[in-house]
């Protein structure tokens, strides 16, 4: 089944319609992101996680397993015990292999601003609060380990990931550049720009964690989105060989239309895999699972939608300046004047004395005949050719 074979569809011919959309998501986007900042109504920003903050890190031991099928149940049951408890973070269950029986990890956050004694208090105090709280449902629950996590940990991870993605975008510029243009490389870097930024929105409008996984989506839908990207480039410098005499915009369309069937079926069947993750993969893989979700589709809309896109309206520019570009540019050519045809003036008859006059002027009138009739004559002599300069031979090298 093709659904997109034999289409006429003018996707090129509704590229402001694609930006629009991709505008106001971003606008969208960044209220929610610049909003908590700066107070503004409904925004609160990002929600950066302890493994950017820092934070304390509890392990306690249920003294028994929990079956898969209820431990979504076991864990909105000890979220609602840490809401009790005051204290705000994440929690996680582990299975143990050997012991045949669960822990629990908890993840706590405190003000970095804190002195080490201080958030060494708190933590303290949020460990004994949370183990008297759930020794009412799990018996006999024991901490195993606590300790703080601080901020120097998430600087370096802030600092690794930060450079990571500069490293990785500035490899795709340069490569693409090599293998395309400069062009392509550009609308290829706003098209992940875009990505970045619609991943970034949509988690700040749901409030969701931003933690290491986190950095781990952003990476891969960088390399999913150029990939996607630089298919459809490919398939545009091939038409562009092989249908010559077209215009670049009816040509990138052809190419789009072409390459649609392929961006297609690799979106849909990565976003299968990833929605029965979402749906049965367990409460700590939804929100990687949701975010990565968003990123994939993103960057599919972006090659088909932004990137190509922006590369027509490009060149589409370039040829509106290139006649006037022409005309400024080509030196004017020399006119060469034509020659001048003389024709001979007339000569006067000369003066005769007055006794003369009445003999001479028969004679003047026999002269004037030949004169006036010798003047059509000379119109109509042929012109004489311009002699024809010499070509001048071109320099082999």
């Amino acid at each position: 089944m093709e659904p997109f074979r034999g289409r006429k569809w003018d996707l090129v011919g509704l590229k402001n319609w694609w930006f629009s959309i991709s505008g106001i998501t971003i606008v969208v986007g960044l209220y929610f992101l610049l909003g908590g900042y700066l107070h503004l109504p409904g925004a609160r920003g990002l929600n950066v996680g302890i493994d950017f903050t820092g934070g304390g890190l509890l392990t306690y031991d249920l003294k028994r397993p929990i079956p898969i099928l209820q431990q979504a149940a076991h864990l909105a049951r000890i979220r609602r015990v840490m809401r009790e408890e005051g204290i705000r973070g994440e929690i996680q269950l582990a299975g143990s292999a050997f012991r045949g029986r669960d822990r629990l990890i908890v993840r706590t956050r405190i003000d970095p601003k804190l002195s080490d004694q201080q958030k060494n208090d708190l933590v303290s105090r949020q460990a004994k609060g949370m183990e008297r709280a759930l020794n009412r449902r799990y018996p006999g629950i024991t901490l195993e380990e606590r300790e703080i996590v601080g901020g120097v940990v998430s600087a370096e991870l802030i600092k690794n990931a930060l450079l990571a993605a500069g490293l990785g975008s500035l490899g795709i510029i340069v490569w693409v550049a090599i293998r395309y243009d400069f062009k392509f490389s550009l609308c290829a870097m706003a098209a992940l720009a875009h990505d970045l930024l619609v991943i970034v929105g949509f988690t700040a409008m749901l409030y969701r964690e931003v933690n290491a996984p986190f950095v781990a989506v952003l990476l891969t839908v960088l390399g999913y989105s150029v990939h996607d990207t630089i298919v459809i480039f490919d398939r545009i410098r091939e038409n562009v060989k092989l249908r010559k005499g077209r215009d670049f915009a009816e040509t990138t369309n052809i190419s789009l239309l072409e390459t649609m069937p392929r961006s297609v079926n690799t979106v849909l069947s990565t976003e299968l895999t990833l929605l029965a993750l979402f749906f049965l993969g367990g409460s700590t893989l939804r929100d990687f699972v949701l975010t990565l979700l968003v990123g994939i589709t993103s960057g599919a809309y972006s090659s088909i939608f932004n990137a190509s896109q922006l590369l027509v309206v490009w060149r589409q520019r370039e040829e509106k300046r290139l006649p006037a570009r022409r005309v400024a540019v080509e030196p004017k050519r020399p006119v060469r004047p034509r020659p001048e045809v003389q024709v001979p003036v007339p000569v006067s008859p000369i003066a005769q004395p007055a006794n003369q006059a009445s003999s001479a002027l028969p004679q003047e009138e026999e002269e004037a005949v030949p004169v006036a009739s010798a003047a059509p004559a000379e119109k109509h002599r042929p012109r004489p050719k311009p002699k024809a300069r010499p070509r001048k031979r071109k320099r082999r090298f």
